[in-house]
């Protein structure tokens, strides 16, 4: 079954799976989710980019604030964009002031309330933390797509919220029918 997205235009809520087109070595093999599209441009955060030892607590006392009660939460590297902000994409099972509501279960809030956020009582029961985003100027997302350096796809939870150490990725093409290793052999190494 292919659950690709064929809507350029309205990609928030879905996934971007990115292609050999794509040579930037941070972007590389990159699942992203958009947050947010519009005619102002996008965001989305990569969901598959673990940033291996890194402490939470080391971040957010980096940015000033208090880590008391926070769990222990993977770190994801969510893009190149905005990387002194702690994006969290979480289930809506949790919503303050600050969260957004992105489709019927995945939510997104920023910085402020990142420590109510990921404390282990009344926080989400599914959720990434994401340093940086991926930011998309007017049209661009759009340009990107057509030009085929990006698969848009439909959001799965699994997907996004599964092991973090899988090779997501992978999974993804997949799903839609796409062999890793014939798809690499198409587009060239990346």
């Amino acid at each position: 079954m292919n659950n690709s997205y064929s809507d350029i235009h309205n990609l928030a809520g879905k996934i971007l799976l990115s292609t050999p087109a794509i040579s930037n070595e941070y972007i590389n093999k990159s699942m992203v989710y958009v947050c947010s599209h519009d005619k102002n441009g996008a965001m989305g955060v990569v969901v598959n980019k673990l940033i291996p030892n890194m402490s939470i607590r080391e971040i957010l006392e980096r940015l000033n604030i208090n880590s008391n009660g926070i769990e222990n939460v993977e770190t994801f590297f969510g893009g190149i964009e905005e990387v002194n902000r702690c994006f969290i994409l979480h289930s809506d099972d949790y919503m303050s002031s600050e969260s957004t509501l992105i489709s019927n279960n995945i939510a997104l809030t920023i910085n402020s309330d990142i420590v109510r956020a990921l404390t282990s009582s009344g926080g989400p029961q599914k959720k990434l933390l994401c340093i940086g985003c991926c930011l998309w100027e007017p049209y661009q997302l759009e340009n990107e797509v057509a030009s085929s350096a990006w698969i848009p796809i439909d959001a799965d939870e699994a997907l996004i919220f599964g092991d973090p150490k899988a090779d997501k990725w992978s999974k993804a093409l997949l799903k839609i029918g796409f062999q890793t290793n014939l798809f690499l052999d198409i587009h060239g190494n990346a």
